[in-house]
């Protein structure tokens, strides 16, 4: 059995694992973490109570059934394990499953300490560059790094409403850089209900990336968006402005 408290001030889920783990449980953790994204914008914490370490047996069966861990263990920022020096010992396999997560173990009485620690904030520079030097009626961004919901709602969503605002329709030219890591749920999120509202205003996009996947489902859904599309190499920013700014 397996429960799950979501903290929001902590901004963490309190996992408390007890005798065997079956599938449920991991789909029921799955779905409150999915949901915890969807609410908040943000991707939890992950807090393990369990005093008495129960082995790695209970803990492997969590670990092999989380789908949302391959999918999302470079947005997981800390993992706290708060349970007996036996869990010192599995600590290294956890981690593989966490690969940019930060793992410390936490004494069982010490579930405060943990929760504090995986509250603590760190300070985030945005990955969003605006292009500069462009036509008032075309937006220019480039992402870089991990891209969150506070992006879109910081940067991304004000710059191209206040466009939307002075023109009837506008262009853009979104370069996907190569330090770019991922968009977070809440980034996904955000930018979905954003191109509902607001997609009909664009006459032109021009995406520029590298990245193979991001190129291929640019051209796979370009016929279902009603603008121009055109997909450019990440360097050929000039190329995508010569496009761009074509009658």
């Amino acid at each position: 059995m397996l429960k799950i408290t979501e903290d929001d001030a902590h901004d963490c889920l309190i996992l408390e694992p007890s005798g065997s783990l079956n599938r449920s449980d991991i789909d029921r953790l799955t779905e409150r973490f999915n949901d915890m994204v969807n609410a908040t914008g943000r991707v939890p914490n992950l807090v393990v109570h369990a005093p008495g370490f129960p082995g790695w047996r209970y803990f492997g069966t969590m670990l092999k059934h989380l789908r949302f861990i391959r999918e999302h263990h470079k947005l997981i920022r800390r993992i706290a394990l708060v349970t007996d020096g036996r869990i010192l010992e599995y600590a290294p396999k956890i981690a593989r499953y966490f690969v940019a997560a930060e793992v410390r173990q936490f004494p069982p009485e010490d579930l405060d300490g943990a929760l504090a620690w995986v509250a603590e904030t760190q300070p985030r520079t945005s990955g969003v560059t605006v292009i500069e030097g462009l036509p008032d009626d075309v937006v220019g961004i480039s992402v870089d790094g991990m891209i969150g919901a506070s992006d879109y709602a910081a940067t991304i969503v004000p710059l191209i409403e206040a466009k939307l605002a002075r023109h009837d329709k506008i262009k853009m030219i979104y370069r996907i850089g190569p330090g770019f890591e991922a968009f977070t749920p809440g980034a996904v999120w955000a930018d979905a209900r954003f191109g509902t509202l607001h997609l009909a205003g664009f006459s032109k996009v021009a995406v520029l990336s590298d990245i193979g996947w991001i190129r291929h489902s640019v051209r796979l859904f370009a016929p279902l968006i009603p603008a121009e599309v055109h997909v450019f190499g990440a360097d050929d920013l000039d190329a995508a402005k010569a496009w761009v700014l074509a009658a």
